[in-house]
């Protein structure tokens, strides 16, 4: 399996910055912006509803595809509409999961 850490040091480190557009870096700050802890907690929201967006292609793939994927995924050719539909994705994961921290712990 992939770990977290393998592929998403990057999208944390540098916000998405190379694996979206600038224009699509930019609508999406101004939502980190206007968010309580946008770029430290809402953006975690967003790289997981990229993992979503992407999960029956990456359970069809092995290690290094994922890796490879996961580093230069599909989201250059990303319209403002599709990064808006990401967002709003984003936002549904946070309301459903930022005030109920046992889905944090294992049964």
């Amino acid at each position: 399996g992939v770990e977290f850490v393998q592929f998403a040091f990057r999208w944390i480190n540098c916000l998405l910055m190379r694996e979206l557009r600038l224009a699509s870096i930019i609508r999406m700050w101004d939502t980190y912006l206007a968010e309580p802890n946008g770029f430290a907690m809402f953006h975690i929201y967003v790289c997981a509803a990229m993992l979503l967006k992407w999960s029956a292609q990456l359970r069809a793939m092995d290690f290094q595809q994922i890796m490879l994927f996961l580093q230069q995924p599909p989201a250059l050719q990303w319209a403002t509409e599709d990064v808006e539909l990401l967002l709003s994705e984003a936002y549904m994961l946070k309301c459903l999961y930022h005030d109920a921290p046992r889905h944090l712990h294992k049964n």
